[in-house]
């Protein structure tokens, strides 16, 4: 595209489209960190009630989306028909995708949708395609049918260069080049104006979707669980102002003569004791106590609108609550069975952008890109090793399966290590080892 069209595009169509989707999801990461919109206070507040204010927050967001982020981890990328990783995987890892996927994960299941380019570039003095992850705070892409396209029309990323002046340097993608201008005030800056061609053929930006609909809308798992995560702050709210305000008896005494000097009136000023005892000189007078406000019923409330959370988010309750007693192992499985269920789905979508990807850059560098090469998940799964090794077992003696096939399937076991233990089995020098030397 010509400046002209770049910049015409920009301003009648792409700009306001960034800036919606940036407060859009800067109000879903808000409540994903756990700096939202603080609970209600009563209409006459002191800097006590705002401390307490201040105090009641807490990041379950962050929490729920954890427990997904933490079981999707790719350590590996084969073809169906091939016991050894693609030439692609050579790729991921030169860019540090064991570490920078978490990112992406975090990324699309707070906010819905994350992004990674794939660009022409070099590592270490050696020419290899670059991939990196972008938060959707920062970009937004355009399909001709964003249910569909698995290519992107365009890309439009805004960075800020200084925050005070409201100054912002985009860069906008298309299948051709990376336009690249400064924005501030609303005006574009035509001098900052360039263009880098990329070569790849098509846009470079790949799109991780959360949960895409037909309608090409992909929510997060924080946006259905705002008004939810609201309550809570509010129940622990309520709880902390009762706590502090009216979790203790109150001592009272009627009927007392009213002291005529300042002595009587200072000494009336006691301070209780557990072995004080109250006496009062005037028939009519009496002492009581006022009982405390209960806090069992506040937190109560606070527990069943955390199960609710659990339940809406398919989150375990003892992530969340903390309750764990003398769980069985299948007891322990069944609880997080919708937990396994939703990571399971998450896997295939992530993993199709994943694949594409590596597919794009196994084309920057002229390998064949695999159209049936899958990337492979390391298992998470709560099992202990006893209990795995017994069934891997099992499998290898009573069904035949080879061996060196079950491997992969021992938890917390990596690509490398199976690698490595092939090696060591055949008795050639594993890879770590021919690095070393």
């Amino acid at each position: 595209m010509s400046r002209r069209d770049v910049l015409a595009l920009f301003g009648d169509q792409l700009r306001q489209q960034w800036t919606d989707n940036r407060v859009y999801v800067d109000r879903l990461d808000e409540w994903y960190r756990g700096v939202h919109n603080l609970p209600a206070l009563p209409a006459h507040t002191t800097a006590e009630y705002q401390e307490l204010q201040r105090r009641s927050a807490t990041p379950w967001g962050a929490l729920v989306v954890t427990a997904v982020a933490q079981s999707l981890y790719v350590d590996g990328y084969r073809a169906a028909d091939s016991s050894q990783d693609a030439a692609a995987w050579r790729i991921w890892q030169a860019n540090g995708m064991d570490s920078r996927q978490i990112a992406i994960h975090r990324g699309a299941l707070a906010h819905g949708v994350a992004y990674a380019t794939v660009q022409p570039g070099a590592l270490d003095d050696e020419p290899m395609p670059v991939i990196r992850g972008v938060s959707a705070r920062k970009m937004v892409s355009f399909y001709d049918d964003p249910a569909e396209d698995e290519w992107a029309l365009f890309a439009l990323r805004g960075d800020s260069v200084d925050f005070g002046l409201d100054r912002w340097r985009f860069r906008l993608y298309d299948a051709e080049a990376i336009y690249m201008f400064e924005s501030g005030g609303g005006a574009v800056d035509e001098k900052s104006f360039s263009v880098e061609e990329h070569g790849v053929g098509r846009c470079p930006v790949v799109r991780y979707s959360n949960m895409l609909d037909l309608d090409g809308r992909s929510y997060g798992e924080i946006e259905p669980l705002v008004p939810l995560l609201a309550r809570i702050d509010q129940d622990t709210f309520d709880r902390l102002v009762v706590q502090r305000f009216g979790a203790w008896k109150v001592r009272y005494g009627t009927g007392m003569a009213e002291p005529e000097t300042d002595v009587e009136r200072e000494a009336q000023l006691i301070l209780l004791k557990v072995g004080s005892v109250l006496m009062n000189e005037s028939p009519d007078a009496k002492f009581g106590t006022l009982d405390e406000t209960p806090l069992g019923g506040y937190i109560d409330a606070r527990d069943a609108d955390i199960r609710d959370l659990a339940a809406v988010s398919q989150t375990p309750p003892h992530h969340l609550l903390g309750q764990v007693a003398n769980l069985s192992a299948e007891a322990l499985s069944a609880a997080e069975a919708g937990l396994s269920r939703k990571v399971q789905e998450r896997k295939h979508t992530f993993g199709e952008s994943h694949e594409q990807v590596l597919r794009l850059a196994a084309d920057l560098t002229g390998e064949p890109s695999e159209a049936g090469a899958e990337v492979r998940w390391r298992d998470m799964e709560s099992r202990s090793l006893a209990q795995t090794a017994d069934a891997l077992g099992k499998l290898a003696q009573m069904l035949g399966v080879p061996v060196e096939a079950l491997w992969e399937r021992v938890p917390g076991v990596t690509q490398q290590d199976v690698e490595r233990w092939k090696a060591l089995a055949a008795g050639a020098t594993p890879p770590l080892l021919r690095i070393s030397d």
